[in-house]
């Protein structure tokens, strides 16, 4: 968890809009899911002076799920433990029909937070590499190589093995990536104005990674004005 600028950035405005504005953030996210409930997990402390928060790491949200050891177990032999872990800008869930859903919260504010590189080392690599090549078989694609899931949109790509993960545990999830509009403009930041300006990357994000018609993974997008 890096530290939150003041006044702009996607951690920024997400906090705004839950701590702020959270019955509309909630009605958008009820509309956008066709839910009438919502239920948000807190964060954690940390000792961190700055700021003494941490963001929700790994699989840690399903710790009160019966299935959890079974599902940190697959997740650990699937996946490298070493480094950094999924970190999730927010965490919630939803209830219908005795059934819980998960909700995964990604927030950008400008072009630049779409794309990263897989950092890890090589031995950690190859693993993850194998487990993305799985994902991509199961929800019904392949990952060209010209276009490799731990290059350029790794975040979403690590995402899509979680959702993947998960439905393969019979743990139902969902993912919604939200886009703040109107952000700071800066020499280094592209901060989209507009919707139309988001869905060209987001078309470009998602033809590199060949998901555009996928029908076996629930990720949806959901653009928020940082001042309606």
């Amino acid at each position: 968890m890096g530290k939150m600028a003041l006044g702009y950035g996607s951690e920024f405005h997400l906090l705004r809009w839950t701590g702020r504005h959270r019955n509309k953030f909630d009605n958008k996210i009820k509309q956008l899911l066709n839910i009438d409930n919502v239920t948000w997990l807190d964060f954690d402390f940390s000792n961190n002076k700055d700021e003494p928060d941490k963001e929700l790491v790994g699989l840690t949200f399903l710790e009160k799920e019966p299935s959890y050891e079974a599902i940190l177990s697959q997740w650990k032999d699937e996946w490298p433990q070493s480094g950094n872990s999924m970190n999730w800008d927010l965490i919630g869930y939803t209830v219908k029909n005795n059934t819980k859903t998960w909700i995964l919260i990604e927030a950008k504010a400008h072009i630049g937070e779409l794309e990263n590189d897989c950092k890890a080392g090589q031995k950690s690599l190859k693993i993850i590499e194998k487990a993305l090549t799985k994902t991509a078989n199961n929800i019904g694609t392949e990952i060209f190589k010209d276009s490799p899931w731990t290059k350029k949109y790794y975040q979403l790509a690590n995402r899509i093995y979680i959702l993947d993960l998960l439905k393969r545990n019979d743990i139902n999830s969902k993912l919604i990536n939200i886009y703040f509009i109107g952000d700071k403009i800066g020499s280094s930041r592209k901060s989209p104005i507009d919707i139309a300006t988001w869905k060209i990357e987001i078309d470009k994000m998602k033809k590199y990674l060949n998901i555009e018609k996928s029908n076996f993974i629930d990720i949806l997008d959901l653009f928020l004005e940082i001042n309606k």
